[in-house]
């Protein structure tokens, strides 16, 4: 077999750019596809706790209220969400969660918190907390939690009445934050 002695530079250097383009094209597809695999595994827990990671903030709508502000925990059933002077913990079944814009001279800290819903209602029975309950039908209820039972909360209204609230039935806590 012989070789040419004079090959085209040219053609040569055309022939690499378009091996090269194809095999850029191919790493790009396999990049995007990669994407899509990994996106299609997350749970919402994953995600929320990727962006939390990522200091993003969040608006999330439940029992018709909405609620945004940075993501500062996420649980296996709920994440804290800080916002102008309040603290929203909600179930990560009770609405729609948006991935928002960030925005200059707003940051979060993450925070120490319970890994779940019902240790998060624990802890604010044992500090005692004035919190708002949010309700499936768009209630808020105010008070204080008495007792969190197998199934329920013993809650004190504003009012001193005693209510029986089945835990189920808990969308989210809402509490202002302590300005000290």
């Amino acid at each position: 077999m012989t070789t040419p002695n004079n090959p085209d530079p040219e053609l040569a250097a055309e022939l690499r750019r378009l091996a090269g383009d194809e095999w850029t094209e191919d790493a790009a597809e396999d990049e995007r596809l990669t994407e899509v695999l990994r996106r299609r595994r997350l749970g919402l827990k994953d995600l929320l706790k990727d962006m939390a990671h990522r200091g993003r903030r969040v608006s999330v709508d439940f029992g018709g209220h909405a609620f945004n502000g940075g993501l500062i925990n996420v649980g296996t059933d709920y994440a804290g969400i800080q916002g102008p002077g309040q603290v929203a913990e909600v179930r990560l079944n009770a609405g729609r969660w948006s991935d928002l814009p960030p925005s200059e001279g707003i940051t979060t800290q993450p925070v120490s918190a319970p890994d779940t819903f019902v240790g998060a209602l624990r802890a604010h029975e044992a500090a005692k907390s004035l919190i708002r309950l949010s309700m499936p039908n768009g209630d808020m209820i105010i008070g204080k939690i008495d007792t969190v039972s197998a199934d329920h909360l013993e809650f004190a209204e504003a009012d001193e009445r005693k209510i029986y609230v089945p835990t189920e039935l808990i969308l989210g806590i809402v509490r202002s934050i302590d300005p000290h």
